[in-house]
């Protein structure tokens, strides 16, 4: 009886620590399912697309950079097809004392060279051409002469013209141009001499 009762207490024992080794058994102890040997024998790529599609909507993604904002080109001036009305007036072309001037010389003119005409505030584009226009940029532009007087065949002859205190940067281009084209100039003084004038004026003229 006594052995009896101590094998199976022995025995009881034998299966209480058995149970608990199975218990403490490590991960990789466990028998492999053949699901999991499957799995292993997949490639690399086959992981990557569990992983992608298992993520949780939770988990934080990757911040994206900022997309870049395109500016949008500048819209092109609106071509001009029509002046509104009332916004242009006229203005003198000369100067009251300018105009009994050009009155003097014109009757001069007519006198001693009838063929010759008289102009007044020529922008100088009118009748100088210039080699170096190009790309937009003309020498010539906002240059005008004083007075012109032209032959019978529209040909510059003399150019008259006044000290541009305002502007002496376009005075020196504009004295400029002129030499550069060989037409004489005759300055128009702040008090003139009127004798003096018509000689430089004359001396210019075609002679009958």
């Amino acid at each position: 009886m006594q052995f009896d009762r101590l094998l199976s207490q022995t025995m009881t024992r034998i299966t209480r620590a058995g149970q608990g080794l199975r218990k403490q058994a490590p991960a990789d102890a466990v028998p492999l399912s053949a699901a999991m040997v499957k799995d292993d024998l997949r490639g690399s790529g086959s992981w990557a697309n569990d992983w992608a599609k298992g993520r949780k909507a939770s988990d934080p993604t990757p911040t994206a950079a900022p997309a870049r904002t395109k500016r949008r080109p500048a819209a092109p001036a609106a071509a001009v097809d029509s002046i509104p009305e009332g916004t242009i007036r006229a203005r003198p072309l000369m100067s009251t004392r300018d105009v009994k001037l050009h009155q003097w010389i014109s009757d001069r003119l007519e006198a001693e060279a009838p063929t010759c005409a008289l102009h007044a505030g020529v922008a100088l584009g009118a009748f100088l051409v210039s080699a170096e226009t190009r790309d937009g940029y003309d020498p010539l532009a906002g240059l005008v002469a004083d007075l012109l007087i032209s032959d019978d065949q529209g040909q510059p002859l003399v150019v008259l013209i006044r000290e541009n205190r305002a502007h002496p940067a376009r005075q020196i281009l504009l004295l400029d141009a002129l030499m550069d084209a060989g037409l004489p100039i005759v300055d128009i003084q702040p008090r003139p001499s009127l004798s003096a004038l018509w000689s430089g004026i004359a001396d210019h003229l075609p002679r009958d």
